[in-house]
């Protein structure tokens, strides 16, 4: 076995500079792929690319619960695309990656304004023309107003 493999401490670091893939991850240890894959099977009991995808999919997870959209993990994760990256997941966890996002309550995540706004805007309230200015009074000294866009046609 290489002596190069068994001084790797960061593996997962390595992992992400070689933009989760075996055969960058090998070059970048110097040794070939066929030595990664034998390291990868004695000490990891796994295959690199199938080890690759399972740190992928953990550091999604995180990223996830932290409130970062499937989109974002997707591209920052390096996957080729969203639904790619939804396939793997599900893969991995046997769930949406939606399913580990932190719960989203509208009015508790909103400013009084968006608040505002969207309860006129599912109301129905006119705004006049296509750029509308609804004010809000968020306290007794402060007023705010904001230019909406609706896609409602006014006669």
């Amino acid at each position: 076995m290489s002596a190069r493999l068994l001084r790797i401490r960061e593996w997962e670091r390595l992992a992400w500079d070689s933009d989760f893939r075996s055969g960058k991850m090998a070059s970048l240890c110097f040794v070939s792929q066929r030595q990664l894959q034998r390291f990868f099977d004695q000490h990891f009991h796994t295959t690199p690319s199938k080890w690759l995808r399972q740190l992928q999919c953990r550091m999604a997870r995180k990223l996830i619960t932290e409130g970062y959209s499937n989109k974002a993990v997707a591209y920052d994760l390096k996957f080729a695309s969203n639904s790619h990256f939804c396939r793997e997941f599900k893969k991995i966890f046997r769930a949406t990656p939606q399913s580990f996002a932190p719960a989203y309550s509208a009015n508790s995540q909103m400013s009084p304004i968006d608040n505002e706004v969207a309860n006129r805007l599912r109301l129905g309230v006119e705004t006049g023309g296509p750029f509308g200015l609804i004010t809000v009074t968020v306290s007794e000294t402060e007023t705010q107003t904001t230019k909406v866009k609706t896609n409602r046609r006014t006669p």
